[in-house]
């Protein structure tokens, strides 16, 4: 069993998940102290296995394996086991599954303080490739702008979210709905970067910009965008010879086969 956890505290003996048994409980998965220092934890019965660095603020994937056919007990954080595999004898927990605490003689004790998500149980242990299944952490996209269409000089947010805000010297291109022929030598129209439409910027005072911040700056970000140049510069880079930016030949054959105002990709 195991799931995301992001601790706001690392110090004392803090519980993720556990299981009663009683006034005591099966197990437990979570922090501890190790020496100076905490570190994640999984204990079965009176046998434990800790290892890593818990840090507060960053998120882990932790997950407490117990193996019935050999007897131990096994720890991984983000994928990779910590600690040394530990014999252990199971104890019968008939009681309830507990999230952010672990029962004690005298109640409920060890709570965890900071964020817990994902969790799962599995009735048997798990292999190594659905491990690292579960420990990848996948993308999270907080923003996604198609710039093809900017009604009342706003560019929508796929999802709904913030807005840019076209400014001065910044246009958005669309494809007209009649375009000519991409492989006709005297077709010589522009042609979207990406979709039906990109955003032009005239390199002076062209930007976009939405009203507030879309990613976190303290934490780890990607972003990205699909860019081409133009103008003398870009044509000396790129060896062309004319102000009109060449068309993608795998795009132009997806546009022919299109009708007009069709908007599918």
């Amino acid at each position: 069993m195991g799931g995301w956890v992001r601790p706001a505290r690392v110090d004392g003996t803090r519980t993720v998940l556990s299981q009663d048994a009683g006034t005591a409980r099966a197990f437990t998965l979570g922090l501890t102290p190790a020496g100076s220092r905490p570190a994640w934890s999984f204990s079965v019965g009176g046998a434990r296995v800790a290892g890593g660095l818990p840090e507060a603020g960053d998120w882990a994937y932790v997950l407490g394996q117990y193996d019935a056919e050999t007897g131990t007990v096994r720890l991984y954080v983000n994928g990779r086991e910590v600690g040394e595999e530990t014999a252990a004898v199971p104890v019968a927990g008939e009681g309830d599954f507990q999230i952010g605490r672990a029962r004690g003689v005298q109640g409920y004790r060890d709570r965890w303080q900071g964020e817990i998500g994902d969790v799962r149980a599995f009735d048997r242990i798990v292999v190594p490739g659905e491990l690292t299944a579960l420990a990848t952490r996948t993308a999270l996209r907080v923003g996604h702008w198609a710039l093809d269409s900017a009604p009342d000089g706003l560019s929508p947010e796929t999802g709904g979210g913030a807005p840019l805000k076209l400014g001065a010297g910044a246009s958005v291109f669309r494809l007209d709905d009649d375009p000519c022929d991409i492989f006709d030598p005297d077709c010589v129209q522009d042609w979207p970067l990406e979709g039906d439409g990109h955003l032009g910027l005239d390199g002076v005072s062209g930007h976009a910009a939405t009203d507030a911040p879309v990613v976190d700056t303290a934490g780890s970000y990607t972003v990205s965008a699909r860019v081409r140049l133009t103008g003398a510069g870009a044509r000396r880079r790129a060896g062309g010879s004319g102000d009109r930016a060449q068309p993608d030949r795998a795009a132009g054959r997806r546009l022919r086969g299109r009708a007009p105002g069709d908007r599918r990709p």
